[in-house]
């Protein structure tokens, strides 16, 4: 048997325009790109998209006008480029079933990104390949102002971190095995990944967007022997997110889901005002604490949340007890209750991996408003990448897990929400997935 070669492959997408050109606005809102079956193995922690991006003030045509350092236009720098991701899925190509699907994926990467790398990281290789920036001008400045001249654009090769491509699985590719698999990337509405800085729209600038080419998508595949005879079936085992959106509006909240989860290893929720999200006018993709409604300009007082309790079947599990958040009383200090965010750490990274992260009383703090996005004391003058806040929980030890596939999963929320203001909530869970494959086509197990 000769010794395995590997190679890397470019995959042009499926679906584009005669010009290249991407643009949600201009009604290309999916990308799809698909690894044919093949003779070789694909490992699918190397794919990667890559492409330029571009953003423009106007739609006029032929040719739009690109934004410059004098508009206000921008978008959120700790995202880069992720913050265009509104959905990730991953398909078998031979039934087209999905092995993998992420929705909110922007808002999922937001939380994970801030604890899974740190200041050095997002300045560093992370800048240069996602345009992921810690500091809101320079990323205006590199990354949105970059095509000003027309002719330059900010150049980006991201991963795509998800439960699939980071298992450690290689995928056969061979027809009489796993066969090839498609990547579909849902766009982001250009009204929820730029925003105005300023808080407001100017004139004739009501179009802004942004548009995407030169795209491809990059992996490694080693070639197989031919002696070696393909499994037609098989099994993957890895961790996935599961997703689910809807709004509070009041001082107790209750929010109970039937997951039908059979191994959940832990939950997080993040919280945004329902009025910021899919606006020009403000940063739909900041993860905040709830606020109540801006009684003038410089308004938007945030709402501390008091007490969290945690539910299965409706009873606390797995802390018997209530976390308090007493220090919201301390006149002293403006930094959250560390429990509760202990709690958000475990639930998006295990800790034998909490190695990295940009967290800190700088961007943790409660010391902001949620008004006028221009005035000092804003959220989105907020230093290194922007406010971090959410809250999660960490299921069974290790990697073991709990069953949630009869009793239903709640959280009650005590907070300081005392005004009509409604706030969108974001659940994330994390749960452990085998994705079982045969002749007859892809079936996944949670």
């Amino acid at each position: 048997m000769s010794n395995p070669t590997s190679r890397y492959i470019t995959i042009r997408p499926d679906n584009v325009p005669s010009d290249g050109v991407v643009s949600f606005k201009n009604g290309f809102p999916i990308l799809s790109f698909t690894i044919s079956a093949q003779d070789g193995l694909l490992d699918p922690s190397t794919i990667r998209i890559a492409g330029d991006i571009k953003f423009y003030k106007n739609n006029n045509t032929p040719t739009p006008d690109p934004v410059t350092s004098a508009d206000a236009i921008t978008a959120d720098s700790r995202l880069g480029i992720y913050g265009i991701f509104d959905q990730l899925t991953i398909r078998s190509q031979k039934t087209r079933m999905i092995c993998e699907q992420i929705r909110h994926y922007s808002k999922w990467f937001q939380t994970y990104q801030t604890f899974s790398s740190s200041l050095n990281d997002q300045i560093g290789h992370l800048g240069t390949t996602t345009l992921c920036m810690p500091n809101s001008v320079t990323f205006k400045n590199s990354v949105v102002n970059n095509n000003a001249s027309g002719t330059a654009k900010a150049s980006f090769s991201a991963h795509l971190p998800c439960g699939f491509c980071q298992s450690g699985n290689l995928v056969d590719l061979r027809p009489s095995a796993f066969g090839g698999m498609i990547v579909e990337i849902m766009l982001m509405p250009d009204a929820n990944v730029l925003y105005f800085n300023n808080g407001t729209v100017g004139a004739g600038l009501g179009e802004a967007h942004y548009r995407l080419n030169n795209l491809e998508l990059c992996c490694e595949v080693t070639d197989i022997d031919g002696s070696v005879p393909a499994q037609p079936q098989g099994t993957y085992q890895f961790n996935t997110i599961t997703s689910l959106y809807t709004s509070i509006n009041s001082n107790n909240a209750q929010i109970q889901y039937s997951l039908a989860l059979k191994n959940l290893q832990s939950a997080f929720m993040t919280f945004m005002p329902v009025a910021n999200i899919n606006t020009l006018t403000s940063n739909g993709q900041a993860t905040t604490y709830l606020s109540n409604a801006s009684a003038n300009a410089s308004g938007g007082q945030l709402a501390g949340i008091r007490r969290v309790q945690f539910l299965k079947g409706g009873t606390k599990h797995p802390a018997e007890f209530d976390y308090n958040n007493v220090i919201l009383d301390d006149a002293r200090t403006q930094l959250p209750d560390p429990q509760i965010v202990k709690g958000l750490v475990d639930a998006v990274v295990p800790p034998y991996h909490q190695i990295r992260t940009t967290a800190s009383p700088i961007n943790m703090n409660r010391d902001y408003l949620m008004g006028t996005l221009n005035e000092e004391t804003s959220y989105n003058n907020v230093a290194n990448g922007g406010p971090v806040y959410g809250i999660g929980v960490k299921y069974g030890i290790g990697d073991m897990g709990e069953d949630f596939t009869d009793q239903q999963f709640g959280v009650s929320i005590e907070s300081d929400l005392t005004t009509d203001n409604p706030m969108g909530v974001y659940l994330f869970f994390k749960s452990k997935a085998t994705l079982v494959y045969n002749q007859n086509g892809v079936q996944i197990l949670q």
